[in-house]
């Protein structure tokens, strides 16, 4: 089942959003920076299939940047090609992108407590499906930004330490929380103890090597560690993104997932879910088995023609939407 490229994903420099006066100031500087050169670009392929053999289904992001996303034809993971390097996304991260997608100068305290609820969203998930103890845990965040996430895991008795690369929010969690915070990726953090909990909340469709950054996490796992990873799920557009791709989409995202599609790369390194769902919410565990890899291609394409002339159906209220989601979206 193919895909053709979405007329309204074309490289028109037109955001999708409303956006603030900050906002705009950041998307003419990135695009000024591209222009200049300072922001170069990489072809890539897919992670799990390594190849490239894949359509392009758009050329640009919710903020009207250019972002070329792709579906792998093989196994059916998204993933952006060409796109920015490691070292130009080092400075889009540390420069441009808080406020771009948060539309503040700086951190705030309810930028923090937007975070400390998720990380009781979190804690909820685990003690729900009784993954975890978290009274008797060690628990690192990779990406923790002001650290609010382990802030409600600290709160709750276990001993936290998160790392990310955004300088202005590493300090503010340490200086203002007294979280122990660091600036850094897991490859540069120095720690011989092993976490009970790694969490990886809205992060590693950040990752450019991302068979890399799993096997610096098969290193800092021991046969107890559980993976918590929380990714946008291309599977639930629907619910989450009002139904619209291009909200979906945003340009600091190398890679878009399914469930089968996380549950493909991580069982390439040896993980095997505990427990998921499309929103994508996931739980995994080192067993060092290689499962057989699920073909996702032809029902997210599926999918995503269905939401696509969805948007056009006038839909009053949520009654409406909810009794969409079950019939029309069912596959």
């Amino acid at each position: 089942m193919g895909i053709i490229k979405l007329k309204r994903l074309e490289n028109n420099n037109a955001p999708e959003l409303t956006l603030n006066k900050l906002q705009l100031e950041m998307i003419d500087l990135i695009n000024q920076k591209i222009e200049s050169g300072e922001y170069q670009f990489e072809d890539t392929e897919c992670p799990i299939c390594h190849h490239k053999n894949r359509d392009l289904i758009g050329e640009k992001d919710r903020y009207g940047l250019y972002f070329p996303t792709n579906i792998c034809l093989t196994c059916g993971i998204w993933y952006t090609s060409p796109r920015m390097t490691q070292l130009s996304y080092n400075k889009f991260y540390n420069n441009e992108q808080k406020k771009l997608y948060v539309g503040i100068e700086e951190p705030t305290e309810s930028y923090f407590l937007r975070q400390k609820r998720k990380g009781k969203k979190i804690y909820d998930f685990l003690q729900k499906n009784n993954i975890l103890n978290p009274d008797s845990s060690y628990v690192l965040e990779v990406g923790c930004a002001a650290g609010g996430i382990i802030d409600f895991f600290r709160e709750k008795g276990a001993k936290v330490k998160g790392i990310d690369l955004g300088e202005q929010y590493i300090d503010y969690g340490r200086n203002l929380h007294g979280l122990d915070l660091e600036v850094g990726t897991l490859k540069s953090l120095s720690n011989s103890k092993k976490p009970d909990l790694i969490i990886y909340s809205h992060v590693l469709e950040h990752i450019l090597d991302v068979n890399a950054e799993i096997e610096l996490i098969k290193h800092f796992s021991s046969d107890n560690t559980i993976i918590y990873i929380e990714v946008p799920g291309i599977k639930e557009i629907h619910k989450n993104y009002d139904m619209n791709i291009l909200k979906y989409l945003q340009n600091s995202h190398t890679f878009h997932f399914t469930l089968e599609s996380l549950i493909n790369l991580m069982s390439t390194h040896g993980f095997e879910l505990i427990k998921g769902n499309q929103y994508v919410r996931s739980t995994f565990k080192l067993t060092n088995r290689v499962l057989p890899l699920q073909n996702d291609h032809d029902q997210v394409v599926k999918y995503i023609k269905r939401i696509e002339k969805g948007r056009l159906i006038p839909l009053p209220n949520r009654a409406y939407r909810t009794v969409f989601e079950k019939l029309f979206l069912k596959f």
